[in-house]
């Protein structure tokens, strides 16, 4: 019974908004006539302005070319007519122009002609003297006058030079079009604007836009204005917009026929919601209530809209269980995913530390390689210098012991830098040609004065049968390897020999694997200390470190390079008898027609690049000091900067042949400063070769060097040698030049 009152006040409400909304539509439907009638002027006179306006536009831009047209000015010195006749006055009826004047640069008429007509004509009626002064201000003039009993439109333009556009010279003349306001110009915008009348009346004529909404009509006015800005006439556009009031008038009609079809609808409505929707309602709300199903036998048995209703009822708590016990276990599997994502983020903050952690271990290792190459740097230099003197037997003995020292202390450093790249993942192996018997050769030729002093012998024991002579591969680790294994070898022998031997294990693909090994008749190795002789920081005997130096790490590193190119390494040894170390690595074959493979040693005497000019950029006085000894030893001459701004200045003036630069510098560091010279055309040097010195031995700083518009680097300490062929190179290109 509730429910029943409900829907009887919702009826009635409804009837009451139902005539609400109908006196709302009739006032919406006069307003919205209202509306559309403001819009209509609105377009009457933006449609009647822009039209004017395009038209104005026009003709100003006829003015504005012709006033700068060099046959025009031509025509009003000569005061030719026949040019006006036939090149001119043609053009003059597609931009609607019924007037042209032509005046000289002292304002006197040159010209004149009604076009529609085909006559010439008197000027019009202006202070002809104030009207060219005015232009004085304003180049571009446009006004109304009344010429003949008829408005005109005048467009006056200043006569100029075509290269003058902004009339910043005094006139050589003046353009003058008029343009008639009459009826053939008001029958050409109402063609633009279907349904608009347009008249121009007097001036005098008290008139004022207009909206007559039962007549559905507009008017718009615009008043023109002659030089001194007065009004002498008025241009009127009118328009009726019957679409507007037959559109009014139906939705009147329509609006009643609306509201008695929703009446009725309203009636039925309520019936049908008695009938069809409250008693089944009830019966749903009473079985909710009590929880119980039993009730809705009637409403299953119908087959309409609440039989599904019902069964979706009677099925409720059944569901209800269900869904009870699914919540439950989402509640569980969202814990669970909660606690993967905490996971997840602490494994990626984990990541993004020992990231960090590596870009800061790398920063260092690169500032320590180079504040330690540094001195360094200075002191092989020295030594490098005094191996090229005449010295005795003693103070020669002294400074292979100082060179050795030295170069031990370099190997240390990168003992260091190159086990911090295999930790890192960092360290990359190149694919090159090499003589696998040349490598050898060389190596323990290296080590010959060093077994010398110590009075051991070196060997190398090699069988060739079956074994191609060039390889691909990284030869540069490859020597690193013998290198440590022949440097260790020596170090812990004092009496016998050490033995360097290879040979051929095996054919497969197109690739040979090649066993090595190294043998020395040194102290060995105790059998508790094998497993652990390959380990980090590790040695077999702590009095090892004070009787024979080292870090530890050479082992460690030399097992790693062969792992990482594929192969394995192993030791046996026997104390105080010797040791043997071996491995085996795999390389593709390379067969090579020409191939030099002995490089010879260049005299000393033939160290001459004499007309070579190079330019040196070094702050440090130690590193530049030994760079001018070598430099003046080879015959170059050299200018010295001690920074990147330094460089710039020098290539202004100076054309050199190649440039020597420090990365590390004050005031401007040498990747800044190679920038800054191949983006500069204007420099003699700006595409001269430039060399880097660096002392940041790290494989990321040399790969950077290059990227960063370098031709070559040379690390510190600077092998002689090798800057000498670098620069005995570009003195090679040099001489082709010329």
């Amino acid at each position: 019974m509730k429910i029943r009152s409900i829907i009887i006040s919702i009826s009635i409400v409804t009837l009451v908004i139902v005539l609400l909304v109908f006196f709302a539509f009739r006032y919406a439907t006069r307003t919205n006539g209202e509306v559309l009638l403001q819009n209509g002027y609105a377009d009457l006179k933006t449609g009647t302005t822009n039209n004017l306006e395009a038209r104005n536009a026009l003709i100003e831009k006829f003015v504005f070319d012709k006033s700068t047209w060099t046959e025009l000015l031509v025509a009003i010195n000569r005061k030719d007519s026949t040019w006006f006749n036939e090149e001119f006055t043609p053009s003059l009826k597609n931009f609607s122009i019924s007037y042209l004047w032509a005046l000289n640069k002292e304002g006197a008429l040159v010209y004149s002609k009604d076009v529609d007509l085909n006559a010439s004509i008197p000027f019009f009626d202006v202070d002809r003297a104030h009207l060219l002064d005015s232009l004085k201000v304003n180049p571009f003039r446009n006004f109304f006058v009344k010429f003949n009993g008829i408005v005109t439109q005048i467009n006056i333009a200043p006569i100029q030079l075509n290269n003058d556009l902004k009339r910043l010279t005094k006139p050589m003349g003046f353009l003058i079009c008029g343009r008639k306001f009459d009826s053939a110009f008001a029958n050409e915008i109402m063609k633009v604007s279907p349904g608009c009348k347009i008249a121009i009346v007097d001036s005098m004529v008290k008139s004022k836009d207009t909206i007559q909404y039962k007549e559905f009509s507009a008017s718009f006015q615009k008043v023109l204005k002659n030089f001194s800005g007065e009004a002498i006439a008025t241009l009127i556009a009118t328009k009726k917009f019957e679409i507007i009031s037959s559109y009014n008038k139906r939705l009147s009609s329509y609006s009643i026929l609306y509201i008695a079809i929703l009446l009725g609808v309203l009636f039925i409505y309520y019936h049908f919601v008695r009938i069809k929707l409250l008693n089944p309602i009830g019966i749903l709300s009473d079985a909710l209530s009590k929880k119980d199903g039993s009730n809705l036998t009637g409403l299953k048995s119908k087959e309409d809209e609440f039989t599904g209703l019902a069964n979706l009822v009677d099925d409720t708590f059944i569901k209800n269980r269900i869904l009870k016990s699914e919540i439950q276990l989402r509640l569980k599997t969202e814990n669970d995913l909660r606690t993967s994502a905490v996971q997840l983020e602490n494994a990626t903050i984990d990541k993004i530390r020992a990231e960090q952690d590596r870009i800061a271990k790398s920063g260092f290792l690169s500032t320590m390689s180079h504040e330690i190459r540094t001195p360094i740097n200075g002191v092989i230099g020295v030594v490098n210098l005094l191996k090229s003197e005449v010295l005795t037997a003693s103070q020669r003995e002294l400074v292979d012991t100082l060179s050795f020292s030295s170069n031990h202390l370099l190997s240390i450093l990168t003992d260091i830098l190159d086990f911090s790249k295999i930790e890192s993942g960092n360290l990359t192996f190149d694919l090159v040609q090499f003589n696998l018997n040349e490598i050898c050769k060389n190596v323990t030729n290296l080590y010959l004065p060093l077994a010398s002093t110590k009075n051991i012998a070196i060997e190398m024991k090699f069988d060739e049968k079956g074994m191609s002579e060039y390889f691909l591969g990284d030869g540069m680790r490859l020597c690193q390897i013998l290198n440590n294994l022949i440097g260790n070898a020596i170090k812990f022998t004092e009496k016998g020999k050490v033995t360097l031997g290879y040979k051929l294990l095996e054919k497969i693909n197109g690739k040979q694997t090649v066993a090595f090994t190294v043998e020395d008749s040194g102290i060995g190795i105790a059998a508790d200390k094998l497993d652990t002789i390959f380990e980090g920081f590790s040695q077999a005997d702590r009095s090892i470190s004070t009787n024979y130096g080292g870090t530890g790490l050479g082992l460690t590193i030399t097992k790693k390079l062969v792992e990482l190119q594929g192969g394995n390494i192993a030791v046996t040894s026997i104390l105080n008898t010797g040791t043997v170390f071996s491995f085996q690595l795999s390389f593709e074959t390379v067969v090579i027609a020409d191939y030099k493979v002995d490089k010879m040693e260049r005299a000393q005497s033939v160290y001459d690049l004499s007309g070579l000019h190079v330019l040196v950029a070094e702050d440090n006085k130690i590193n530049a000091f030994i760079l001018n000894k070598f430099l003046d030893k080879w015959n170059v001459k050299m200018d010295l900067v001690v920074n990147g701004a330094e460089v710039i200045e020098k290539l202004k003036t100076i054309d050199y042949d190649v440039i020597l630069m420090d990365l590390h510098m004050p005031v401007m560091d040498g990747k800044e400063a190679v920038g800054l010279i191949r983006n500069n055309k204007t420099l003699f040097n700006h595409n001269k070769p430039i060399v880097a010195l660096t002392a940041d031995a790290t494989t990321e700083t040399k790969n950077l060097i290059l990227k960063s518009g370098f031709d070559q680097y040379v690390s510190k300490p600077f092998n002689p040698d090798q800057l000498y062929e670098i620069l005995e190179k570009y003195a090679a290109l040099k001489l082709g030049d010329t």
